[in-house]
């Protein structure tokens, strides 16, 4: 599977710089930036009622973005002060919710769950604000500003957080990551986040099989 490597913060409030302010921000650096649309991120995340694929260190998602969908499959991998290198499987999808798994995905989970047994246990929905970070015209890595919502399928009320990710595209250094952090520190105060959206969520809902 692919290497996702990505810096994640969390902050204190949901404040979101704007393109000129993150532009000054990164003056004194090789890096210059561009806005990207905002996104809508409708994000269903499935294991089995042992949590058999949270035991395994991975991570199962059916994600929408309008009209578009894809399933991904995510490994534990490494984290150390906020960066976090895992491999990530992401498949398109015609239907985010009715189609069945693809096979690539069905070859992974082979031996460690049954697929038939998956059923949603976190939804998250976060509405992104980003920027295209870019070096020489060459896009490095995407900044982005997360407000997420999240709950348990079927229930009313769920919990709120916002954060702050940096993800390398190919190529990108940690260095380079740290030191757009550095510059962006300077707007909103950004903590190093030990845990990944789904554990931050199932810790706040209070999910006992995550």
């Amino acid at each position: 599977m692919p290497l996702e490597r990505e810096l994640k913060f969390s902050v204190l409030d949901a404040y979101v710089p704007s393109l000129s302010e993150v532009r000054a921000a990164l003056a004194e650096t090789p890096f210059d930036v561009e806005a990207a649309p905002v996104q809508e991120l409708h994000d269903r995340y499935f294991d089995d009622e042992a949590g058999s694929l949270r035991t395994a260190g991975l991570a199962l998602r059916r994600r929408r973005l309008g009209a578009k969908a894809w399933a991904g499959l995510k490994a534990a991998g490494t984290t150390d002060a906020g960066l976090f290198e895992r491999d990530e499987l992401e498949v398109p999808l015609a239907d985010a919710d009715d189609v069945p798994w693809p096979d690539v995905v069905v070859q992974r989970l082979t031996g460690l769950v049954d697929v038939d047994a998956l059923e949603p246990r976190v939804e998250l929905e976060t509405t992104r604000v980003a920027f295209r970070v870019l070096r020489d015209g060459v896009r490095v890595a995407d900044l982005c500003f997360d407000a997420v919502a999240a709950r348990a399928p079927g229930a009313e009320r769920g919990a709120y957080f916002d954060e702050v990710e940096i993800e390398a595209r190919a190529g990108t250094t940690r260095d380079d990551l740290e030191r757009i952090a550095e510059a962006v520190d300077g707007l909103v105060k950004l903590t190093p986040n030990p845990v990944n959206k789904l554990e931050r969520a199932a810790a706040l809902l209070l999910l006992a099989t995550w």
